[in-house]
């Protein structure tokens, strides 16, 4: 009885753990996917816990940090003064504002 036990604990553990490393990308993912701006939906690569490590550690390094256009609502880079989808020219206080607030998301 007591080794069955100890079966069902160490069987329950080894579940807590896999899990917990499973989540742990989706969790950070979505993070910056909020910090940067960009779609959380790369985080469905997480159904698998490889790809999930992988879209997670893209989204920290590999993406650069996107604001929203004023005019036309599509995402950009930060730096950007002129929206590739519709034009509009960004002012230099507009571009300093979002880097700004992309700083204060970070914390």
């Amino acid at each position: 009885m007591e080794s069955m036990f100890e079966g069902v604990l160490s069987f329950v553990i080894i579940i807590l753990i896999i899990s917990f490393f499973w989540f742990i990308p989706i969790w950070f993912g979505l993070k910056w996917a909020k910090i940067k701006g960009v779609s959380k939906l790369w985080m469905l690569f997480g159904f698998h816990p490889m790809t999930g490590w992988i879209a997670y550690l893209i989204l920290r390094y590999g993406i650069d940090p996107r604001k929203q256009c004023d005019k036309c609502k599509e995402l950009i880079k930060m730096e950007a003064q002129i929206c590739r989808y519709c034009g509009n020219q960004m002012s230099q206080e507009e571009i300093n504002f979002a880097i700004k607030e992309y700083e204060d998301r970070k914390k």
